[in-house]
């Protein structure tokens, strides 16, 4: 994936992934971007970030059944 989008720029948004203001695209090329660095740079990231993005992809690669009482 090809991105001019600075490191920087990838790490605030992968930070605030919630933020409805950011387009999913710019979204993916961020969590790429960030993923994709070595892991020793990786520290910069929050755990609760990490945790962040993973709830934000799993709703959308999957689809939860509703529980019935």
């Amino acid at each position: 994936m090809n991105s001019d989008m600075k490191i920087y720029r990838a790490v605030a948004i992968f930070s605030d992934i919630r933020n409805e203001e950011i387009s999913d695209h710019e979204k993916a090329v961020a969590i790429y971007r960030v993923m994709n660095r070595p892991e020793k740079q990786l520290q910069q990231v929050k755990k609760t970030a990490v945790l962040e993005v993973i709830r934000w992809l799993w709703q959308r690669c999957f689809r939860r059944k509703e529980e019935r009482s």
